[in-house]
């Protein structure tokens, strides 16, 4: 009886666990005596990776759930076996991408092992750096219910200092959560170095490609909104010339086989590169640093092919042979810390749509923040290529606003001004009828805003924003909350509330008399009373349990709630979800449109859709 019952405990909790959504464990790489990996899961999702302490910390496996069957998406991965070529995985390439030769010299290979000069003293550095090949330490490993996650951690030691003679601390932090792989680097500079701390930093992530079986690698996609190719001389290295070069639109990879590395360069906003299977599977990586650097500065590293089974399209920060030509590197006083950020997302498009979904516009990074102007055109930003659209139905998209501070949402007064939230500008303005910017808010009680996320206007010029503090905002945030706003006509900023976990679309009702804000990380939408004077009361849940994170919000003239989330989901104003329309993509916002303010226009990733409603929509900001 007593055994029968610890079998009974056993499989009880082994149910449980199942049903966890996050877990961590640790296995071998690849069968047993090869390196161990810790495996990050998002059981729901299907999406794993796994992390090699032992091999330079390196991302070893990425592997996504597609219709039912496991897809390993890294060259080589988990393969530890000795062999000639390239290895694959993910290691990271730091404190030098690419070799390192003194200025003037001509090395002996692309990637060979180098000098570089430091305070009247040559020091050896190998290519790409000595953390690639050191063991890490784990610092910290652990599921919660937002999350799976893993630290490791690469310290200066009797090893390094013979290469490179400083103090030094590099933490890469792995987070697995809601189908997302996010790596946080932190390099810190010991305080007792004697100057600052350059290097430059890179990842040598590679993908198998074709993804899916079946597809003709050539016919796999590449997008990234480059601007500039640095060009390589008949050794591999960089020659000092460079071509004009964009890949923002997608690519069959078969036109550019990249044999000799591509680096790619002159990007406006946050660089990422999304590589795509015919078949529908696509992966989207991204970055974004605590600083910016000059130009000529390599943000991707492109190279492989069809002949060779991957593409590599490489993050770096930096350009090669920055430690002796110091030009791409990063600069770190004693003391302080440089962030760097890597996201990689695998996707596949929604198969379930609902009937009179259109396609208007698409090709873009990220759209959000779409407006209707009583005059007849869309407004929408491009978060990703940091740019403002203007869609007129039935003609080409136009640029309004270039170089926009990966702006976020968008909104109108009555004069036909549109008001903006900033994410990497961290700020609200408003672009005049002249194109001219008027900042609205830029901070709260002397601190910097966090990012802002999402602006609504009332009709008699009362402003309402959310600020949550964005992961793709490397800088210190000042505030130590994330928060919604309201700014009167006059100019003069007040806090509504501060205790939303992460408030992110915000709209008012047809009558301007209630304030509707989401909060994406409780999937909750929250409503508050607003009076003649614009301040608001009355804090009050309305909608729990959203099928998705809720994101941008708008309310229709029966008081019928839209929001985006795994769709654009349908409350009635008591609450109560009407129903679900379903897209292609994933929306983010949502406006009403058309003659009749019966067309719903959804920003959804990368494309704008229309579909018609039943509702009649309102304008908050025309009468």
């Amino acid at each position: 009886m007593r055994i029968h019952r610890i079998c009974v405990v056993a499989l009880t909790v082994a149910a449980g666990l199942a049903q966890e959504r996050y877990t961590v464990s640790r296995e071998p790489a690849n069968g047993a005596g090869s390196p161990e990996v810790i495996i990050l899961r998002d059981n729901t999702v299907g999406v794993e990776a796994a992390i090699a302490p032992s091999e330079g910390g390196e991302l070893s496996s990425y592997r996504v759930r597609f219709r039912g069957q496991w897809i390993e998406l890294l060259f080589h991965a988990r393969n530890y076996t000795p062999g000639p070529g390239f290895k694959g995985k993910a290691p990271l390439l730091w404190p030098a991408v690419g070799a390192q030769y003194p200025v003037g010299t001509i090395p002996k290979a692309s990637c060979g092992d180098g000098t570089y000069p430091l305070r009247g003293k040559e020091y050896p550095m190998p290519c790409h750096g000595f953390a690639k090949g050191l063991p890490w330490k784990v610092v910290a490993s652990g599921a919660t219910g937002n999350g799976a996650r893993v630290t490791v951690e690469l310290a200066d030691s009797e090893t390094t200092r013979k290469f490179y003679p400083f103090a030094f601390s590099v933490r890469a932090s792995y987070e697995l959560a809601a189908g997302q792989i996010t790596i946080d680097y932190a390099v810190s500079s010991g305080e007792g170095n004697a100057g600052p701390m350059p290097f430059a930093i890179g990842n040598h992530i590679a993908f198998k490609i074709p993804f899916v079986e079946g597809t003709p690698a050539g016919d796999m996609t590449f997008v990234t909104p480059s601007t500039v190719q640095l060009l390589r001389n008949e050794r591999g290295v960089l020659s000092g010339q460079s071509k004009p070069r964009s890949f923002d639109l997608p690519t069959r990879l078969a036109d550019f086989d990249a044999l000799v590395a591509m680096p790619l360069a002159g990007y406006k906003s946050q660089p990422y590169a999304i590589l795509a299977d015919p078949q529908g599977l696509s992966l989207r990586i991204a970055q974004q640093a605590s600083t910016t650097a000059a130009e000529p500065l390599v943000r991707f590293n492109v190279f492989g092919g069809p002949k060779v089974g991957y593409l590599s399209p490489e993050p770096w920060f930096g350009t090669q042979n920055s430690l002796n030509t110091e030009k791409g590197r990063v600069l770190v006083a004693p003391g302080d810390t440089w962030k760097w950020r890597l996201e990689l997302r695998a996707e596949e498009p929604i198969t379930a749509v609902t009937p009179g979904v259109e396609k208007v516009a698409g090709g873009f990074g990220f759209v959000e923040g779409p407006v209707w102007s009583p005059k007849g055109y869309l407004v929408f930003s491009d978060i990703y290529n940091s740019r403002i659209h203007k869609l007129v139905p039935g003609h080409p998209v136009e640029i309004l606003r270039n170089h926009s501070s990966a702006a976020n949402g968008n909104a109108m007064d009555v004069q036909g001004r549109v008001y903006t939230a900033e994410r990497d500008g961290r700020r609200v303005v408003r672009m005049d009828v002249d194109g001219k910017l008027n900042e609205v808010a830029v901070k709260w009680e002397g601190k910097r805003l966090n990012s802002p996320n999402d602006v609504v206007v009332r009709r008699d010029g009362h402003v309402y924003f959310t600020d949550p503090a964005s992961k793709a905002v490397l800088e210190r945030q000042e505030l130590g909350f994330n928060g919604v706003y309201h700014v009167t006509p006059a100019g003069t900023i007040s806090l509504i509330t501060a205790g939303l976990a992460r408030p992110n679309g915000i709209t008012l009702a047809p009558d301007g008399k209630t304030l509707y804000v989401a909060d994406s990380e409780k999937r909750k939408i929250f409503a508050f009373d607003l009076d003649r004077a614009g301040q608001a009361s009355n804090q009050r849940e309305l909608v729990s349990a959203v099928d998705g994170a809720p994101d941008g919000l708008r309310v229709a003239a029966n008081g019928n709630i839209y929001t985006s989330c795994r769709g654009i989901c349908v409350y009635s104003p008591a609450g109560k979800l009407l129903r679900l329309i379903e897209f292609p993509e994933t929306p983010a916002n949502c406006a009403f449109g058309g003659d009749d303010l019966q067309t719903l226009y959804v920003t959804a990733r990368t494309s704008v859709y229309a579909v018609r409603i039943p509702d009649r929509g309102s304008l908050p900001y025309s009468y």
